[in-house]
């Protein structure tokens, strides 16, 4: 089926309400239809849109960092530096691909001189001993995840936090911070926008126990399933 025939998909839009605004709100479902509003822990609410999974009986509350405005970029970057700061980092690294412009933004926020990125693409001078197979929720293809050696001297002996935008598998996160820790980091924790469901946890429970209280997330996100002509939340992803 080309492009053409299908039903486009409207303009992606996210949107950031101050606590002020978000309490004028009217109460929320059970049914959603076109979005969901995702209250944070400052009270402030992200309102993001509901995207159709392949499947068809399953829907997402959709956060596309690289595709929300600046204005909702503006207002979440000062409130994971409060969330990263709570874990005394000393280096901030970056999930790719999502949560780099987070990371730089945090990094920035903590007054630190740079952070490190880590990537997908494999540049010539890489080492794959530098690499870590991983596949994020929204993926549909295997990858790898790497770090360059030119910056292993930033991480090594260092409390390191990752950021990213969301965790949802942990997949991403669990081979960020495996690379991280054989490069000679240590990782003491992840801020991310938004935590999703609640199979993460299982993830990083393979790391240990403590993994849970460690990852730092502005708000949460349920998992959603067909109902009344819409969708409401999934009970054991709420």
């Amino acid at each position: 089926m080309s492009l053409s025939s299908q039903d486009p998909l409207p303009s992606y839009a996210a949107h950031w309400r101050s606590a002020a605004a978000s309490r004028a709100l009217p109460g929320a479902g059970p049914v959603f239809f076109r979005s969901y509003t995702v209250p944070l822990f400052d009270g402030s609410t992200l309102e993001l849109p509901l995207r159709v999974l392949p499947t068809g009986d399953k829907a997402i509350a959709l956060l596309m960092s690289n595709q929300t405005s600046f204005t909702v970029e503006d207002a979440l970057a000062p409130l994971m530096t409060q969330a990263a700061a709570s874990l005394q980092p000393e280096v901030i690294a970056a999930v790719p691909t999502m949560g780099l412009d987070y990371a730089r933004l945090v990094a920035r926020g903590l007054g630190m001189a740079d952070y490190v990125a880590l990537g997908h693409s494999r540049k010539f001078w890489y080492d794959e001993d530098l690499s870590e197979a991983a596949t994020s929720g929204t993926s549909t293809k295997g990858k790898r995840v790497y770090l360059d050696p030119a910056l292993v001297e930033r991480v090594r002996g260092k409390r390191v936090v990752l950021v990213d935008d969301v965790i949802n598998t942990g997949v991403s996160a669990l081979s960020a911070i495996r690379l991280l820790e054989r490069a000679g980091a240590q990782v003491v924790g992840l801020t991310v926008v938004l935590s999703e469901g609640h199979q993460w946890r299982k993830v990083l429970a393979e790391l240990g126990p403590q993994w849970q209280a460690r990852v730092k997330a502005l708000g949460h996100i349920p998992m959603f399933e067909a109902a009344d002509g819409g969708w409401k939340p999934m009970a054991d992803t709420l």
